[in-house]
C-alpha cells in the first residue's frame, strides 16, 4: 500500500519571519491550518541532500512493509515511507536521546520511499529543494555549542508510530559553529541508511555577531542614515556624518565654505577639514581605521599597532644558499640551511660538496659562495638534465625523468617506449554480452546482443539506463523492465511530467512560492499573511526583544521603544549613561561617583566604574590611580584577559579543548565520547551484525565477523560483499570473495573510508589565538574575548560606547580599554577634576577657586597678581569704594581690587617744546610732545600743539568704514560735529582716530552709543 501522501504532524513550531499553510488529516479528511510566526534572532538549518535505504529496513532489521523473500532475504513490499525528525539541544559529552531539545525541534512530511535525493536535476548539491529543509528558529543568544539528533522514520497507518518501533536510521553530531552563509556538509554512513547533510546557522535580519545578539537596524530618515556592516556597526551613508549620521554633509560644506574663518572642532576621534576621517589608534604604523581608535593592518602585518611583519621572509628573503626560510614569529624568522651551510641566513659555506649536489657524476668544486659542478659529457646545468623536458611521450602518456633516460607512462590504449603503438584491448575481454570485440586504434568495438547496449554491452534495454529524468531513482524489476521512482513534484513513465503547483503564481505580494508533494506554501514577505499572502499583517516589533541590558520593550505600529534601566540610554538602552554630563555628579575618590536616585535609600546611589570590565572592580588608590580586583578565571591589568585552563591539552583522543570561565570543555572527534574524549563509543551497541555475525567495535567503525556463508558490511547479503551503503565518502567497494576493500578517494582512509585524513584546521585558519573547531568540510573558530569575525581577525571596539569623561580620549586594546585624560583631569574614566588648589598655591592668605586645568586666587586687601603675590598701593592709601580718575578713565577700589573703566584715550595733545604755557600741556610719564601733521584747532595758531608719544602700538582694525569712503551700513556712520564757540567752556576734546565706541554729551543732547571714524583731532581752546 503506497502511503506518501501522508502528512506528518510537525514539532517545527516556530519557523522564520512568514505564515505557512498546511494540511493536516483528521480521520482521512484534509484539514487546513495556518502557521503565523514571530521574527527570532536566529534560526538554525538542516538541508537533507540525498537518503539511501538500500535494503528498506529499519533499525531493528526488519522490513518497513511486510516480510522478507524466502531465498534472498530481501524485503518483498512496498518501500519504506520516510520522514525526518531533529532534536536541538545543548552540548552534551555523553549525548542522551531521549528529554526535551531545549534549543528546538523540528519534522518533515513523507518525502519518499527508501532512496532520495534533494538535488536538481544537474546534480548541483548547492542548489537543493527547500523540501528537504528543516528550519529551527532561536529566540535566545546562540551559545555556538550544540547537540544535533537526526532521526530518519517510517511512517506507517496501522500504528500509532510511538517508541522506536519505526525507527530506519538516527545520526548524533555535536560540534560548534558561528552564524554565517557556509555550509557545513555532513555524511552519516549508518547500519540501515547512508544520509547525506549540511546544516548552518544564520542570524536573523538586523542581529549580527557570534551570539546573533547584536543588533542594528539600518535606516534613512530623520533619526539617522545609515547601514549596517558585516559586523553590526552603524556606517553612514553617502552624504551624512556624526553621531547617528545625522549631519549632512553638503550643509557642512557650505557653510565652511561662506565661513572659511570659522575652525570646527571635530569629535574626539575624528579628523578632516569635514571631521570625517577617523583618528587611528595612536602609534598605528602599518594599519588603517573605519572608526575611530581602530588599527586594521594592511596584508602581512600584525601586533596591537600593526607594526609586526607577520611574512618577515616573503618580505626580505633573507635565506641564501638554498636555504629554506620559515616565519617563527612577527619579525623573527628561522633559516632551514641545506648540509654544507650554517648561520643566521645560510650565508656561510662550511662544506657544501657534503651532500654531493652535482648529479650523474659530476664533480663537485667548493668556491667561496657555494660549489661548482663540473659535468661529465651529456649533461649540463647546476645539477642535472631534465630527459623530459622535450616531452617525448606520445598519446598523452606521462614522462618519468630517469637517471640518463626516461620512461613513458602510457594510457590503456597505447603502449611502447614513446605510447605510440595502438594496444589490442580485446585481449582484457571488456565485452560482457557481445557476439564479438574487434579491436580498433585507439580503443575496441562490441558487437551486442540484441537487448544489450553500452560501450562493454552492459546496459540492459529493458533495464535502467538512464531513462528517468527530473533526479528521480531507477529500479529494475525482478521479471524484466524497469520503474522510475519520481522525486516530490513530478510524475510520468520517466518522471517528466512535473506538478508544479507554483507555475501560476499563486502567491500575492511578490511571496515566494514552494511546492510541496502535490499542493504550495507561500512565504510570505514582512507586513503579509495569509495563504496567498493576501493579507496585510502587524508583526510585534518586541520579539524578539531589541532592548539591551534587561529594558521592557513596549511595541509600536513599525517601531519599538525600550524603557531603559537608570544607567543606560539609547534607541535599544545599548549606552550607558554619562551621569556627570547631564545631571550634578559628586566624585567620591578614582572609581566611584554619587548621583541623585529615586530608586534608592537615601536618594543617592554609588556608580562604580567599568574600566575594569566585566570581570573586575575598580579600586581606588591614591593621587587618582586604581587597580582592578579580578574575579575567579580572570587576570591582566584590567581583568581583560581569561585564564587558559586548556594549558597542557586536557583533551584526550585527539579533542579539541575549549577554554570557559575556570573551566574548559572538550569537543571530541567521531567515534569518541566523555568529558575528556576518553570513552570509545561503542558502535556494536545497536547489533549491526545479522544472521549471527559477531561485531567488532573499532575506532567510528565496526566489523562483522559473518557466519554460514553471508557476506558484507553487516551480514546480510547471501550474493555481494558491497552495496552502495559499505563505503563511505565516495569509496569504492571491491568484493574478494570472503571479504570485501574499500578504495578510499583522497583525503579519506578507514576500513570504510569514514576517516578524514587532512583536517579543515590543519592551515590553522584561526588567528589571535583562536581555537579551531573541525567539521565535515569547513570549520569554525572560537575567538578569544576581545577578538571577533570568521577567523578571529577583528579588534573588538571596546571604546564603543565612549567610556571616557571629560574629553578623555579613549584608546583601544584588546578586550580592554585606556583612557588619556584632557589636562586637568584624572581617574581610569577620567572624571576627576584635579584639584589645583591643593599644593595651596596662593599666598598671604589669599581663598584658592579649583577651575579646570587651573586655579584662581581670590586677593586679599592689598594684594593683587596671580599668586596675590603684588602689592596695590592705591587700595593701600584709598578705602574701599574710594574713586579717582586716570587719564580719561575713572578708577575705583572694590574688595581691595583696582577697577577702572576701559576708555582708549588716544594721543594726548601737548604744547610741543619753546611754547609758552608748556607746562600746563605737558606729556606725564617720561613721555615727549611730537609734531603733527593733521591736528586742527578753533582758534589760531594750531602749530603749537602736538600730541603724546605711546608706549604701545595703535590696534589694528579690520573694517571697511575707513576715512573718504563711500561705505555706509548701519554699523558705519558720517557724523558732522558743530559747536558754538561762545558756549563752549575753555576745554581740550580729544577724539581717537579710529573705530570705537562712545556716548558724550553736548549741549544736553546724547549722542547714542555708535560705532564712528573720524579723520581728525579737533582742539577746541577760547
Amino acid at each position: 500500500m503506497h502511503k506518501r501522501t501522508q502528512h506528518i504532524p510537525s514539532n517545527n513550531t516556530r519557523l522564520p519571519q512568514f505564515c505557512k499553510p498546511d494540511l493536516l488529516f483528521n480521520n482521512k479528511q484534509p484539514v487546513l491550518w495556518l502557521l503565523c510566526v514571530s521574527q527570532s534572532s536566529g534560526y538554525f538549518e538542516l538541508q537533507l541532500i540525498a537518503v539511501e535505504n538500500v535494503n528498506g529496513e529499519l533499525w531493528d532489521g526488519e522490513c518497513c512493509d511486510g516480510t522478507r523473500n524466502s531465498q534472498d532475504q530481501r524485503c518483498e513490499r512496498d518501500e519504506c515511507d520516510t520522514y525526518f525528525k531533529v532534536c536541538l539541544k545543548e552540548y552534551q559529552s555523553e549525548v542522551t536521546t531521549t528529554g526535551p531539545c531545549t534549543f528546538g525541534s523540528g519534522s518533515t512530511d513523507v518525502l519518499g520511499g527508501n532512496i532520495l535525493s534533494f538535488k536538481t536535476a544537474k546534480n548541483v548539491p548547492s542548489k537543493t529543494s527547500d523540501v528537504g529543509k528543516i528550519i529551527i528558529p532561536f529566540y535566545f543568544a546562540w551559545p555556538r555549542s550544540y547537540t544535533l539528533i537526526l532521526e530518519a522514520w517510517d511512517w506507517d497507518n496501522s500504528t500509532q508510530n510511538t517508541g522506536e518501533k519505526n525507527l530506519i536510521e538516527q545520526h548524533i553530531h555535536a560540534s560548534m559553529m558561528n552564524p554565517g552563509d557556509h555550509w557545513q556538509s555532513i555524511q552519516h554512513p549508518g547500519i540501515r541508511a547512508h544520509i547525506e547533510y549540511r546544516i548552518r546557522v544564520r542570524c536573523d535580519e538586523n542581529y549580527y555577531g557570534s551570539k546573533c545578539n547584536k543588533q542594528c537596524r539600518p535606516r534613512d530618515d530623520y533619526f539617522g542614515h545609515y547601514r549596517c556592516d558585516p559586523s553590526g556597526n552603524i556606517v553612514c551613508l553617502e552624504g551624512w556624518m556624526g553621531e547617528d549620521c545625522r549631519t549632512d554633509v553638503m550643509v557642512v560644506r557650505s557653510f565652511k565654505c561662506q565661513h572659511p574663518n570659522v575652525v570646527f572642532r571635530c569629535g574626539y576621534g575624528w579628523q578632516g577639514q569635514f571631521c570625517d576621517e577617523c583618528l587611528p589608534h595612536p602609534g598605528c604604523l602599518h594599519g588603517t581605521c573605519v572608526m575611530p581608535w581602530q588599527c586594521t593592518c594592511e596584508k602581512n602585518w600584525g601586533g596591537l599597532l600593526c607594526n609586526k611583519d607577520l611574512n618577515y621572509c616573503g618580505t626580505h628573503h633573507p635565506c641564501v644558499n638554498g636555504g629554506t626560510c620559515m616565519n617563527s614569529e612577527p619579525d623573527e624568522y628561522n633559516c632551514a640551511c641545506p648540509e654544507g651551510y650554517s648561520g643566521k641566513n645560510c650565508e656561510k659555506a662550511e662544506h657544501a660538496c657534503v651532500s654531493n649536489p652535482c648529479a650523474n657524476g659530476g664533480t663537485c668544486h667548493e668556491v667561496t659562495s657555494g660549489f661548482e659542478c663540473k659535468c661529465p659529457p651529456g649533461w649540463e646545468g647546476p645539477t642535472y638534465i631534465d630527459e623530459c623536458s622535450s616531452s617525448p611521450c606520445a598519446k598523452g602518456g606521462t614522462c618519468v625523468d630517469l637517471e640518463n633516460g626516461f620512461e613513458c607512462v602510457c594510457p590503456p590504449q597505447w603502449v611502447g617506449k614513446t605510447c605510440q603503438i595502438d594496444a589490442n584491448e580485446c585481449m582484457g575481454k571488456p565485452c560482457v554480452n557481445a557476439h564479438s570485440c574487434k579491436n580498433m586504434i585507439g580503443g575496441y568495438h562490441c558487437d551486442c546482443f540484441q537487448g544489450w547496449a553500452g560501450q562493454n554491452c552492459d546496459i540492459n534495454l529493458n533495464g535502467c539506463h538512464g531513462q528517468c529524468q527530473n533526479g528521480a531513482t531507477c529500479k529494475e524489476l525482478v521479471h524484466g523492465g524497469y520503474h522510475c521512482q519520481c522525486p516530490p513534484g513530478f510524475v510520468g513513465l520517466h518522471c517528466e511530467v512535473s506538478r508544479n503547483k507554483c507555475a501560476s503564481g499563486p502567491c500575492q505580494n511578490n511571496g515566494r512560492c514552494h511546492v510541496i508533494l502535490d499542493s504550495f506554501v507561500c512565504e510570505c514577505p514582512p507586513n503579509y499573511a495569509g495563504m496567498l499572502c493576501e493579507s496585510p499583517s502587524h508583526p510585534n516589533t518586541c520579539e524578539p526583544n531589541p532592548c539591551q541590558n534587561k529594558a521592557v520593550c513596549y511595541s509600536l505600529p513599525g517601531d519599538f521603544y525600550c524603557a531603559c534601566p537608570e544607567d543606560y540610554q539609547g534607541k535599544t538602552c545599548e549606552n550607558r549613561k554619562d551621569r556627570c554630563k547631564t545631571t550634578p555628579c559628586q566624585v567620591i575618590d578614582s572609581c566611584t561617583i554619587a548621583v541623585a536616585s529615586n530608586s534608592s535609600d537615601g536618594g543617592v546611589r554609588h556608580i562604580n566604574s567599568n574600566v575594569c570590565g566585566p570581570h573586575g572592580r575598580c579600586i581606588s588608590q591614591p593621587g587618582g590611580n586604581f587597580t582592578c580586583t579580578c574575579e575567579r578565571g580572570f587576570t591582566g591589568t584590567y581583568c581583560h584577559e581569561n585564564v587558559n585552563d586548556c594549558v597542557g591539552n586536557p583533551c584526550r583522543n585527539g579533542g579539541t579543548c575549549i577554554d570557559g570561565i575556570s573551566s574548559f570543555q572538550c569537543f571530541c572527534p567521531d567515534g569518541w565520547e566523555g568529558d575528556l574524549c576518553e570513552l570509545n563509543v561503542n558502535e556494536c551497541s545497536w547489533s549491526p551484525c545479522k544472521n549471527g555475525g559477531h561485531c567488532v567495535d573499532l575506532v567510528n567503525d565496526f566489523y562483522c565477523e559473518c557466519a554460514n556463508g553471508w557476506k558484507g558490511k553487516t551480514c546480510h547479503s547471501r550474493e555481494n560483499q558491497c552495496d552502495a551503503t559499505t563505503c563511505s565518502n565516495g569509496g569504492t567497494c571491491y568484493d574478494h570473495g570472503d571479504t570485501f576493500r574499500c578504495a578510499c578517494p583522497p583525503g579519506w582512509g578507514g576500513s570504510t573510508c569514514n576517516t578524514a585524513k587532512n583536517s579543515t584546521c590543519a592551515s590553522s585558519p584561526c588567528l589571535n589565538g583562536g581555537t579551531c573547531v573541525g567539521g565535515g568540510d569547513t570549520f569554525t573558530c572560537i575567538c578569544k574575548d576581545g577578538w571577533e569575525g570568521p577567523t578571529c581577525a577583528q579588534n573588538i571596539n571596546d571604546c564603543n560606547p565612549h567610556p571616557c569623561y571629560n574629553g578623555g580620549i579613549c584608546v583601544d586594546g584588546v578586550n580592554w580599554f585606556r583612557c588619556e585624560c584632557a589636562p586637568g583631569f584624572a581617574g581610569p574614566d577620567c572624571r576627576i577634576n584635579i584639584d589645583e588648589c591643593q599644593s595651596s598655591p596662593c599666598a598671604y592668605g589669599a581663598t584658592c577657586v579649583d577651575e579646570i586645568n587651573g586655579f584662581r586666587c581670590v586677593c586679599p586687601l592689598g594684594r593683587t597678581g596671580p599668586q596675590c603675590q603684588e602689592c596695590k598701593s592705591y587700595c593701600l592709601i584709598f578705602p574701599h569704594g574710594s574713586r579717582w580718575e586716570e587719564e580719561c578713565n575713572t578708577c575705583q577700589c572694590v574688595n581691595g581690587k583696582v577697577e577702572c573703566t576701559k576708555v582708549v584715550c588716544g594721543r594726548r595733545p601737548c604744547l610741543l617744546p619753546g611754547t609758552p604755557g608748556r607746562e600746563l600741556h605737558s606729556c606725564s610719564g617720561g613721555r615727549e610732545c611730537l609734531e603733527h601733521n593733521f591736528l586742527t584747532c578753533l582758534s589760531p595758531p594750531c602749530h603749537q600743539w602736538g600730541f603724546c608719544s605711546s608706549p604701545d602700538a595703535a590696534p589694528t582694525l579690520q573694517t571697511k568704514c575707513e576715512p573718504n569712503s563711500v561705505y555706509l551700513d548701519k554699523s558705519c556712520a558720517r557724523i558732522t560735529l558743530i559747536f558754538n564757540r561762545d558756549k563752549l567752556p575753555t576745554v581740550s576734546i580729544h577724539i581717537q582716530v579710529g573705530v570705537f565706541f562712545f556716548t558724550k554729551v553736548f549741549s544736553n543732547t546724547t549722542v547714542s552709543t555708535l560705532i564712528m571714524f573720524l579723520e581728525h583731532q579737533i582742539s577746541i581752546l577760547e
